[in-house]
């Protein structure tokens, strides 16, 4: 059992004019109260029954940060609480950011989605030569995998070893005719950044959108960092091996730490840490147009379609992937979905001017199998999704 679960409220902005009499300010408030009381036990239940050590929430509504919430514990060990400055891997989220960065280029008319890769890194193996910037963005490149089911780099080689020995493998498919998730990809993407910027591709993202968005504690690196405030990573599973590769998984009863190390040229793919406030913020400063174009903006979240027609993402719920930017396409209330590792998510929900953030420090917390059950709370008429 998980010690108990303590919760730090954050800011609660009540929208709305100041009224003149009593009664006027009364309703409001009630509501505003009810709808915090609504989430908290909303976080509280899903913190149980999904066994989730610590948890960061924030929401954005209208442009404005209107919801932010801290639960239960950063390190099971010291039993230390999870607060607002509490920083958390988010894993593929960051592809999200690599997409912007990509964007930040394009509209500076240094890069061009559909030029050949081979166009800006040379160097490069002859079949990589039909592959598009875009198709690596939205994971149609046909590229082999630089990571084994283990999420190590392939058969545990070396990170130098690694990049050499995924430029010899084959090609899975013909570029622009599927979708298959991809690792390789994103990492080339920021050596493509790199050369064209001419800086670090963590100090690109560190100054185009760290900064420019006001993340104070946001960074890269990964879960074997000793620094302040970061918060220990769990998981209830073990994979059980055969060599390099995972042939099954064994569960635990309690919680096991676990570290994830890699090297630099996977920041792309996975390496930034932050807060859900600094999400928040990151997210309002998109929709502000301060980070990339209204324009830009409808190119990073607009789903790619195949030659069939059809479009393709995680599952069949979120099933729809942009320029590194997932989503769920579907009639009533669409959302952006970046998720990471299995224990963060953001979702957007673009005509309903509102944003859900939640971080945990689980692997396997699948918190984006929630969030459209904090946002209903905010849109009364949405059906929350049925995750198979």
């Amino acid at each position: 059992m998980l010690n108990k679960i303590s919760a730090a409220m954050g800011l609660i902005t009540v929208i709305g004019g100041l009224a003149d009499s009593a009664n006027a300010q009364t309703t409001p408030v009630a509501e505003a109260d009810n709808k915090t009381a609504a989430i908290e036990r909303l976080v509280q239940d899903e913190m149980a029954a999904r066994r989730i050590p610590g948890l960061q929430l924030a929401i954005v509504k209208s442009g404005e940060i209107v919801f932010t919430g801290a639960y239960g514990q950063s390190d099971l060990e010291t039993a230390t609480p999870v607060t607002e400055r509490t920083v958390f891997m988010i894993n593929s989220i960051s592809k999200a950011f690599t997409g912007v960065a990509a964007m930040q280029l394009v509209e500076a008319g240094k890069l061009d989605l559909d030029a050949s890769v081979t166009q800006y890194l040379e160097g490069l193996p002859a079949s990589w030569k039909e592959i598009t910037v875009r198709q690596i963005l939205t994971h149609t490149s046909g590229l082999p995998e630089i990571i084994d089911d283990n999420t190590r780099l392939i058969d545990g080689a070396e990170p130098d070893a690694a990049w050499a020995k995924v430029q010899e493998l084959p090609l899975r498919s013909a570029p622009g005719t599927q979708y298959a998730y991809n690792q390789t990809g994103y990492a080339l993407m920021g050596k493509i950044i790199e050369r064209i910027s001419g800086k670090p591709f963590v100090d690109f993202v560190r100054e185009g959108q760290f900064n420019a968005a006001g993340m104070a504690q946001a960074r890269f690196g990964h879960t074997a960092d000793t620094v302040p405030e970061l918060a220990s990573l769990y998981t209830y599973l073990t994979l059980k091996m055969e060599g390099m590769r995972a042939v099954g998984v064994e569960r635990s009863e309690t919680p096991i730490a676990r570290h994830e190390t890699w090297p630099a040229y996977m920041h792309p793919t996975g390496g930034v840490q932050t807060t859900a406030k600094d999400l928040a913020a990151w997210v309002v400063a998109l929709q502000n147009g301060k980070l990339v174009s209204e324009r830009g903006l409808e190119q990073l979240w607009a789903p790619q379609q195949l030659p069939d027609g059809s479009y393709r993402g995680f599952n069949r719920t979120i099933n729809g992937y942009g320029l590194g930017w997932p989503s769920i396409r579907r009639a009533e209330h669409p959302a952006i979905t970046p998720t990471g590792g299995d224990r963060a998510a953001i979702f957007i929900y673009p005509e309903d001017d509102l944003t859900v953030i939640v971080l945990t420090n689980l692997m396997g917390a699948s918190p984006q199998k929630f969030v459209d059950k904090i946002a209903a709370q905010y849109i009364p008429d949405l059906a929350v999704e049925n995750w198979r």
